[in-house]
């Protein structure tokens, strides 16, 4: 009876996550997020986090679960930014350690937007799932405008690596490339062999990772080598726009 349950607990939450995609629709943007749109939707957000915060996840695929958790993970950061007020950078919270400092409910068990993107999403998935998280900055890889669905997870991952591997995880210049900071703090998750000390370990890594989802003639570019690795500075700014 209680499997039972479970799984007739599982098949209600809305794996759509319709609530949602009704509180991003045109709200999100390529170019950021317009945060006064949000507040006016500010009970349709609260509403569909309580359906995250009570859902009974232990019968959801892999699939499902990684979808929850991205998806709270941005719902919960929208929301944290819209009680915040005027802000201009999520880091002006809790001393900038809002990700850890901070707890909130997900399937019913309190988690932070740290474990949730390196216990729960990292877990569930490769570096892609970093493309899928946005923490509110400018540096981060952009918000996409519909949620996460498991239905068609994979070709959402790509889609959003894809995205920001176009727009903000690199720039090769000359003979000079230079890589965003996520390739740094999270080399691990982009590839084997980048090891936490070895900045050449971490580039290749990320090299590795981008030419999967670049043109051809750039991934060529990027398979020379024939260039020197910087870092990007992180841009902390709020990623509001009007």
């Amino acid at each position: 009876m209680v499997l039972l349950l479970v799984m007739a607990q599982a098949l209600a939450f809305d794996h759509s996550h319709a609530g949602f995609a009704e509180v991003l629709n045109g709200a999100v943007s390529p170019a950021g997020v317009k945060y006064s749109i949000l507040e006016t939707r500010s009970q349709d957000l609260d509403a569909y986090l309580r359906e995250v915060a009570s859902v009974d996840a232990t019968a959801f695929t892999q699939g499902e679960k990684l979808a929850l958790y991205v998806n709270a993970y941005n719902a919960y950061t929208l929301r944290t930014v819209l009680d915040a007020g005027s802000i201009s950078s999520i880091m002006e919270l809790d001393g900038g350690k809002v990700w850890d400092a901070r707890s909130f409910q997900v399937a019913g068990q309190p988690i932070t937007l740290n474990q949730m993107e390196k216990v729960q999403v990292q877990t569930l998935t490769d570096g892609r799932g970093h493309t899928v998280l946005n923490c509110a900055a400018k540096g981060c890889p952009p918000l996409r405008a519909t949620p996460l669905r498991a239905a068609d997870i994979e070709t959402q991952l790509d889609d959003a690596a894809r995205s920001w591997a176009q727009t903000g995880a690199y720039r090769l210049e000359g003979k000079t490339l230079t890589l965003s900071m996520l390739f740094d703090w999270y080399a691990a998750d982009f590839g084997a062999g980048a090891s936490s000390d070895a900045q050449g370990g971490k580039a290749e890594a990320a090299v590795r990772f981008l030419v999967r989802f670049v043109d051809s003639e750039e991934a060529l570019a990027l398979r020379t080598g024939d260039y020197t690795v910087t870092w990007m500075p992180y841009d902390w700014a709020l990623n509001g726009v009007d």
